[in-house]
């Protein structure tokens, strides 16, 4: 009679061959509504920091389930651990105390566009005193910026709104990461580029994230896993064919870009 124990190991081999590879775990992966060119169901990998998210957590080995859903909702769903994952938040202390957050995977560069022949400048918050300044409603740019009572913040609810504000010359300057700028006076405005510069120092950079439910008890595994994943991304090429694939259409697509000092 064969050792019990080699028995026992070749039964449990017998049965790991006839049910398969393990499952692959799914996390629900959530962003924001429309945050083009970083989030937007209707861009290609439903845009470039999703794209990203997405494709290293699938490298890490999860299955990722993605859906939309308000910021206050979001926000909420990691409190509870409805979410596993928000997808593109900017880091915050608040945030921290109920998401784990990644290293930033993208940097936010928030920049301000002028109107071209303006003779403009920006170095510091107080160059800024005694223009106006188009903002979006809500939009954390930078604490001093945003609560400086020297300078004249005039919100809308969109971008969009603020350029063309700018255009008319009712604004000095409107404000926004520069991806969003150039993706949007690309994709709405393209026969404004040659009306718009896009002044070289940044108001701030913050990095953009993933944030994982404190509630998810594997939460610094999925942490560590994306951070691992998104290393090896840049290493073997496809970080960098990832995002020359979205800069096609945010950046340049019809061959002329708008300008930059």
């Amino acid at each position: 009679m064969k050792h019990p124990v080699k028995l026992l190991t070749a039964l449990l081999l017998f049965l790991a061959t006839i049910a398969g590879p393990v499952a692959a775990e799914s996390l629900n992966v959530v962003y924001s509504g429309k945050w083009p060119p970083y989030a937007d169901a209707s861009l290609p990998g439903q845009g470039l920091g999703v794209d990203l998210v997405t494709t290293a957590l699938q490298r890490a080995g999860y299955e990722t389930i993605l859906q939309i859903d308000s910021l206050d909702r979001i926000l909420e769903g990691g409190k509870l651990g409805v979410y596993d994952v928000f997808a593109t938040p900017w880091y915050s202390d608040e945030r921290n105390e109920y998401l784990d957050y990644s290293k930033p995977y993208l940097q936010s560069y928030i920049r301000f566009v002028k109107k071209k022949g303006s003779d403009i400048e920006f170095n510091s918050v107080s160059d800024l005193n005694g223009l106006l300044i188009g903002v979006v409603q809500d939009y954390a740019y930078d604490e001093e910026f945003n609560h400086s009572r020297k300078l004249t913040r005039i919100s809308e609810r969109n971008l969009i709104q603020n350029l063309l504000k700018l255009k008319q010359g009712r604004l000095d300057l409107a404000v926004d990461d520069e991806l969003v700028l150039l993706y949007e006076i690309n994709q709405y405005m393209p026969n404004s580029r040659d009306d718009f510069v896009i002044l070289p120092k940044p108001l701030a950079v913050r990095g953009i994230h993933i944030g994982v439910s404190r509630e998810n008890p594997r939460h610094a595994e999925i942490v560590a896993a994306f951070d691992k994943a998104i290393g090896a991304m840049k290493k073997d090429g496809s970080y960098d064919r990832i995002l020359q694939k979205h800069f096609a259409y945010i950046k340049n697509p019809a061959g002329k870009p708008v300008q930059k000092e």
